[in-house]
């Protein structure tokens, strides 16, 4: 068993580093899309259901599944040949962002609404583009044991990214406006890029060899497409059915919870200053706490006993919601539940990444895990849009221990899968 040291020492390898450089680039952009763009919109009287349809535009993340093969298989002229396939997606999605970035911030909403969406859309959907390089570049720039803190620093890197975008944009657009907090956010992303170009090294990986969809486009669709896919069926084929429950289910616990958290402290008497204090700046700093942790147990342990412990944490800490309940507003109280919870989520967090990227085959990373994330998030996403009815019928109490109880089908099946392997 690995002492403790040697779990801590692990973090200070240079590769990781950059990892947690590339886990600020996926993080940014996203943030971008959510809170300061709502904010924004409502600041300037733009319609609450016109705000609620744009959220839309982040589906794309999980539906990145679709056009994955894409990027990782087709080259870029001449940049793939200079710079290698997965760094030249990289920089050149980094690139559109950052332009879309600056359109979004020269766009006047209450004059040019339909404009600013399409800005955001370039931006959800080669922000998307980007992260599939980047799953595939955290995954192939580490050895395999080495996962769990490269899944840790990813999830540090995002989250850093995310506490920019939530409250620095914020201070930036209290101080000027929001289309400085925009350009901001577009300058951080072409350092972003500079810093990609000098630092970040192309993966070395088989490849299989190169098909121009021109030439065949039947074989180029199958190996791309279909290829990826019956390679992880055919090789995990003994465990598969148990695998993807697992990964279905994992999240059900937390995501079925997630739209209902705001509601609730709302109701429940919390001010925004409270709540944007002790969930936000506060949990983020909990949450990667959870992420380095996790990173130490995988690699001490194993990534399924630590996916076993977060599946467990996750399910009980949701329960401090439904004392938080019957307590009422306490700051001390929601401080411990934040504590518990965030640190519970970001220990899973890593434990279920760290377990996706293991699944893959070096051949098809991008691929094989833009399909395993698309699992692992979608069906808890379809089933979190029942909270709100779920609340209206039973109340928060009842659905806070729906919400905990939710996690007893991953805990069966991390012990079920530790008990086999």
């Amino acid at each position: 068993m690995t002492s403790w040291k040697e779990s801590f020492s692990a973090y200070l390898q240079p590769r990781l580093f950059v990892v947690l450089f590339l886990g600020f680039s996926s993080g940014l952009p996203f943030g971008m899309l959510i809170d300061p763009l709502n904010f924004w919109l409502s600041e300037e009287e733009i319609s609450r259901s016109s705000i609620g349809l744009l959220s839309l535009i982040t589906l794309t993340y999980p539906m990145k599944v679709v056009w994955s093969p894409f990027i990782d298989r087709m080259k870029i002229p001449l940049l793939s040949k200079s710079l290698g396939q997965r760094k030249s997606w990289l920089l050149s999605t980094q690139f559109v962002v950052s332009v879309a970035l600056i359109g979004m911030a020269v766009t006047d909403p209450k004059d040019s609404l339909s404009i600013l969406v399409l800005f955001a859309l370039l931006v959800a959907f080669f922000s998307a583009t980007q992260d599939i390089c980047i799953d595939a570049m955290r995954i192939e720039l580490v050895e395999e044991k080495e996962l769990g803190e490269a899944t840790a620093m990813y999830q540090a890197g995002w989250r850093i990214a995310f506490l920019v975008s939530q409250v620095a944009t914020f201070f930036i657009a209290s101080l000027f406006d929001w289309s400085s907090a925009y350009f901001f956010s577009a300058f951080l992303m072409l350092l972003v890029l500079t810093t990609c170009i000098i630092k970040v090294p192309e993966p070395d990986r088989e490849e299989d060899p190169y098909l121009p969809l021109t030439v065949k486009p039947l074989t180029w669709i199958f190996s791309s497409y279909v290829g990826p896919f019956l390679e992880i069926f055919n090789r995990l084929k003994d465990q598969i059915l148990l695998i993807l429950l697992l990964v279905i289910t994992y999240r059900f616990s937390d995501l079925i919870l997630g739209p209902m958290a705001m509601p609730f402290y709302r109701e429940t008497g919390f001010s925004k200053e409270e709540v944007a204090i002790i969930t936000n700046a506060f949990g983020i700093i909990i949450t990667m706490s959870g992420a380095f942790l996790g990173g130490l147990l995988i690699y001490k342990f194993s990534i399924m006993r630590t996916m076993l412990i977060g599946a467990i944490l996750v399910a009980i800490t949701n329960l401090f919601f439904a004392g938080l309940d019957l307590v009422g507003h306490s700051i001390a109280f929601l401080t411990v539940t934040i504590s518990v919870d965030n640190l519970s989520q970001g220990l899973a967090g890593t434990a279920l990444i760290a377990y996706l990227s293991s699944l893959t085959n070096r051949n098809f990373t991008a691929t094989q895990y833009a399909l395993l994330f698309s699992l692992a998030v979608i069906p808890g996403k379809l089933i979190a849009s029942t909270s709100g009815i779920l609340v209206d019928s039973y109340g928060f109490f009842n659905f806070f221990i729906f919400a905990s109880l939710m996690g007893i089908p991953a805990i069966y099946l991390c012990l079920k899968l530790q008990k086999i392997n």
